[in-house]
């Protein structure tokens, strides 16, 4: 009898961390959809607009093989630096965009960079799912880059676009649609 009192205990309490996760990414998802699509960092945080011409922080995180890599890497391009998860509804529906600008624009210098919020497992299924082959970066730390890129409560999509000199030139909280992207890049490239 205990072992069965365990294994039911166990299931309410999974069900209880599912249903947990679930109004979280749905307050996420419900902030984000409310700002409009055309917001930059005007409708975002104090600290975000104040990153607006600053160079941008420094990180290495972890890609989906577990090597170390450095936004460095990347110095000399036009880049976008999104921040999302697997369970994030916006951000599932933004990458295919992006995956498509960079088909486009990556032979004139952009280059996407997901920080996933999430496991690696997780990312590597949903990126291979849908044949994503922009890098992806992932780890612990993941959270504290987001915090230093001025999304200090952590919702999610976060964007920010930094131009060739290493600068940031725009920053979306929230789903950043493709055509509003495009425009951004068109200032850029």
């Amino acid at each position: 009898m205990i072992h069965g009192e365990a294994k039911s205990g166990l299931y309410v309490a999974s069900l209880l961390v599912g249903l947990v996760a679930a109004v979280a990414g749905f307050s996420i998802y419900q902030m984000a959809e409310q700002l409009p699509s055309n917001a930059s960092s005007d409708a975002g945080f104090t600290a975000s607009k104040q990153l607006l011409g600053q160079r941008r922080p420094d990180f290495s995180l972890p890609d989906l093989e577990g090597k170390l890599t450095s936004i460095s890497r990347w110095d000399g391009q036009v880049v976008l630096v999104n921040f999302w998860a697997t369970w994030c509804p916006p951000c599932r529906k933004e990458i295919p965009g992006f995956a498509e600008l960079l088909a486009h624009y990556g032979k004139r210098g952009f280059q996407v960079i997901g920080v996933a919020i999430d496991r690696p497992k997780a990312v590597a299924q949903f990126t291979g799912e849908l044949g994503i082959d922009y890098p992806q970066l992932v780890g612990r730390a993941a959270g504290a880059v987001t915090d230093r890129y001025g999304n200090q409560h952590g919702a999610l999509p976060y964007s920010v676009l930094i131009d060739r000199k290493g600068v940031i030139r725009f920053i979306k909280l929230g789903a950043l649609h493709k055509s509003a992207l495009k425009a951004e890049l068109s200032k850029l490239l």
